[in-house]
């Protein structure tokens, strides 16, 4: 039942991708996401799917990863889609949001996917430093952003096994929605025990190998930066000065284009309405 979700997991594989500075992903992820915010039309969009298409093709892994990724949230989608139809009364508007919401999902895994859990915290560390003179411990803070990533995968893994063993005893799951909910909320609370569980002996282990925050840590791999990088940088720096020069130039003609005839009847008729109240 959850076998293909994928969120959290690491896909150990030669690429460009996961020979890639940790810095670098966590700075392109940023930069992505920011661009799929500010693109307000379906050309900045197709470019940024044409971004994420070539981004896939280089990481080496099947694409039925990342199509499952997409089918576990279709329901999700499905109901985003709706309601910012329903919202914006508009078809083109409601395609637009689930257009970027599929493209961040996607490019997140591809970060996940292609980075170990480790050098998230590494590239997190990296990101985050200027918060050190809020003193704000940023080690604290990607530790625990990391523990949340390898709890996706843990919890899933728990969820799994509890259905197995439900399986196991006859209750079929697949025959009606009913015993399918019935399932799914008789799993949530063991699933949660074993899953805290877990963390318990993780943190047990930390203990005891005298791990601690507040020290300075050595990196067991040496993260270099690469020409990919610079390249891969480069690029999404490009469309972003791309995205922000078309906006700044079609506001620009918005503002200084000309009126009509019909701008000038509505400006004569509120002239007139106004001298009207004067008098």
């Amino acid at each position: 039942m959850l076998n293909n979700v994928s969120v959290g997991r690491y896909f150990p594989t030669e690429s460009n991708i996961h020979g890639m500075n940790p810095l670098s992903k966590i700075i392109c992820t940023i930069i992505f996401i920011i661009m799929v915010l500010i693109a307000r039309d379906f050309q900045i969009t197709g470019i940024l799917t044409l971004l994420v298409m070539i981004m896939i093709m280089n990481t080496n892994i099947p694409l039925i990863v990342y199509y499952h990724i997409i089918k576990n949230l279709r329901y999700v989608l499905l109901i985003t889609f709706i309601i910012s139809s329903l919202l914006t009364l508009s078809f083109a508007s409601g395609a637009m949001i689930l257009i970027d919401i599929v493209l961040i999902v996607i490019y997140l895994a591809i970060l996940t996917l292609t980075t170990p859990p480790t050098e998230i915290v590494y590239g997190l560390e990296k990101v985050l430093w200027p918060l050190n003179y809020l003193n704000i411990k940023v080690n604290t803070l990607a530790l625990n952003i990391s523990l949340a990533l390898r709890f996706i995968p843990t919890a899933i893994d728990e969820s799994n096994y509890i259905l197995k063993s439900e399986a196991s005893r006859g209750i079929d799951y697949r025959i009606s929605p009913k015993t399918w909910f019935i399932a799914v909320k008789d799993m949530i609370k063991p699933a949660l025990i074993l899953s805290l569980r877990r963390l318990n002996n993780l943190k047990t282990s930390m203990i005891l190998r005298l791990f601690s925050t507040e020290k300075t840590r050595t990196n067991f791999r040496i993260n270099k930066w690469q020409i990919f990088d610079s390249y891969l940088l480069v690029i999404h720096i490009a469309i972003v000065i791309v995205i922000i020069m078309r906006g700044v130039i079609l506001w620009d003609i918005l503002w200084h284009s000309p009126m009509t005839d019909q701008d000038i009847k509505v400006i004569k008729n509120n002239q007139n309405k106004k001298q009207c109240k004067v008098k």
